[in-house]
């Protein structure tokens, strides 16, 4: 069906989420489609993932479907007494059934079917429907597309893409109220902030600000289970001997009943002169999730859109806020007083994401430090082992944004992923998870040392001593899929010395190698060797300090405990 004639058959209304395909995903057989909200739910067991190309859409949308699964469970009274009886016997359930076993969803999207309507007009869904400027303007659609600023969108690229498809249009609207960079916006009348025509930085997206951590089951519906902050989701209070949801009042963007105008929502009148843009907390998962960043219009046209306005919308609150389950929190020093503790949400690195990715996520609270960063629910929630069976493997996805020039501009997307048992995250696997965090400070640790050893060949050769980075970070890249092999098959039931072993073997045995191709490479003038500063410095020595380096930094590659042939074993 074409996208002109699913909108006459929608009545001419426009495109509606629920029943029109727009979001690409890949099924379990490999094969790739795009599918509708509906059949989304409908065929969430036999889809792997949402799988646009892009992370960060990918992330957009499967956080709409998180919320839509939310609200589902919570609205429908039978769903949720039995998730909070026995939520484990309640999730596997969900997991293992057929379609049909997600009716409440399906009873969920046809009750707010209108509100998923793109081009309603009073209710477009993540769109203010009368959005205009004082001179009428319209942007052409590459300001949906995030990297269009940047030097790498090409000027032949933006002029080529003067329309895009409702379901493309879709797409790029949900990464927009996401991801959108900062810097200044179209001023839309009504916001009481603009000023001269312009609308002034507030930030980027919420997800933008947050590190996103997903963790994949074997397809969609495991993965919307994962996603889940049960504590939210089951809260409740006793109102006059009755048990109240709390999470009833948590409101995704298109449960709202009176929709957004071009005003932030926290403008309630007056005297837009007088009025002081205030970050807003967010009630819960469902609000932040879908948090309205910016105002958005799309124009369309002969079944195509064509223009598009972004504007301002709500400024989010980002301290001691933990309603986001998909990122974790920082403890910020600089933030923070003697009497006042700030948490902020953490961020991906993009320098080494693996390693401090999985860094970060094998980190546990302590009981005895409160000064410490804290976990992201969906990892707490593995961890307690109330919720999700520990003997399942799962692939955990780290998505990220990076700005640039006072985050005006995008830069790159950081996506990393790790293959891991969930039991190492129980207090089961504690020992083990901390022996993974230790080596992976050995282990950047020794590429250093692999950089500072370059530095000690320049200087044999007769040059200035000049620590490397370059051959650190690039070690450490080659490393990485040696990481993740053995990092998949780690499991709680291992022998933790014996794994340490194996690691610490393949890290000093690749270091060696590129130490020795390094060395070919110094030339015969280093392995002459130069005096500098009165002492004698030529190849031979420059070895001799990175293994003397090397045996402090992997002793257990030098121990005993594993043999080379242990090692094959373990490759």
């Amino acid at each position: 069906m074409s996208s002109s004639q699913s909108v006459q058959n929608n009545g001419g209304s426009g495109f509606n989420l629920c029943y029109e395909p727009w979001i690409p995903v890949l099924d379990v057989s490999g094969q790739t489609q795009e599918v509708s909200l509906k059949q989304l739910f409908d065929e969430s067991n036999l889809i792997r993932k949402i799988h646009s190309g892009d992370a960060t859409t990918d992330v957009a949308i499967l956080g709409v479907a998180v919320v839509i699964f939310f609200r589902a469970v919570l609205e429908n009274t039978g769903e949720f007494g039995e998730l909070n009886r026995e939520p484990k016997k309640w999730i596997q359930n969900i997991s293992s059934g057929g379609s049909e076993r997600l009716y409440f969803v399906q009873d969920y999207l046809k009750k707010y079917q209108d509100r998923f309507n793109l081009f309603d007009a009073e209710h477009p869904f993540m769109q203010v429907a009368d959005l205009h400027t004082s001179k009428g303007e319209i942007k052409p659609v590459s300001r949906l597309v995030l990297d269009s600023e940047s030097e790498y969108f090409s000027m032949r690229a933006e002029k080529t893409l003067t329309s895009l498809s409702y379901a493309e249009a879709a797409r790029y609207l949900v990464t927009v109220q996401a991801y959108d960079y900062s810097g200044i916006k179209s001023g839309a009348v009504g916001d009481p902030r603009v000023k001269g025509g312009r609308g002034y930085p507030i930030g980027v997206g919420w997800y933008g600000a947050t590190g996103k951590i997903i963790v994949h089951g074997e397809n969609l519906i495991e993965t919307l289970l994962y996603c889940i902050d049960y504590e939210q989701l089951l809260n409740v209070e006793k109102v006059r001997g009755k048990n109240h949801r709390l999470a009833l009042n948590d409101k995704p963007v298109w449960e709202r009943e009176d929709p957004d105008a071009a005003a932030p929502r926290a403008y309630t009148g007056g005297d837009p002169d007088k009025y002081k843009d205030e970050p807003t907390p967010a009630t819960g998962m469902c609000e932040i999730l879908t948090w309205q960043s910016r105002r958005v219009r799309l124009f369309p046209e002969n079944g195509r859109v064509t223009g598009v306005l972004v504007s301002n919308g709500d400024k989010w609150l980002d301290r001691n806020t933990y309603t986001d389950p998909l990122t974790a929190y920082r403890f910020s020093k600089n933030q923070s007083t003697q009497t006042h503790y700030v948490w902020m949400p953490q961020t991906h690195s993009a320098e080494r994401t693996l390693w401090r990715g999985a860094d970060a996520l094998l980190t546990r609270l302590s009981s005895s430090q409160e000064k410490q960063n804290k976990p992201s629910t969906i990892i707490r929630q593995i961890s307690s082992g109330k919720y999700f069976s520990p003997d399942t493997k799962t692939k955990i996805q780290l998505i990220g944004m990076v700005y640039g020039t006072q985050s005006s501009i995008v830069e790159e997307t950081i996506d990393e992923s790790m293959t891991l048992e969930l039991s190492i995250l129980t207090e089961q696997g504690a020992e083990i998870s901390t022996m993974v965090r230790d080596n992976i400070q050995l282990t950047m640790d020794a590429a250093i040392a692999l950089g500072q050893y370059v530095g000690n060949l320049l200087r044999a050769a007769g040059k200035e001593y000049e620590f490397r980075p370059t051959v650190t970070e690039s070690i450490l890249h080659r490393m990485e899929d040696e990481f993740r092999s053995w990092l998949a098959d780690l499991s709680v039931s291992d022998d933790v010395s014996m794994q340490a072993a194996a690691w610490q073997s393949k890290v000093r045995r690749i270091l060696e190698d590129e130490a020795d191709q390094l060395a070919v490479s110094a030339g015969p003038k280093a392995a002459i060797g130069t005096i500098y500063d009165e002492q004698f410095y030529n190849t031979a020595k420059a070895r001799r300090q990175l293994s003397g380096r090397l045996y402090k930094l992997l002793p257990h590659a030098y121990s005993s405990i594993i043999t080379s042939a242990q090692e094959e074993n373990h490759a």
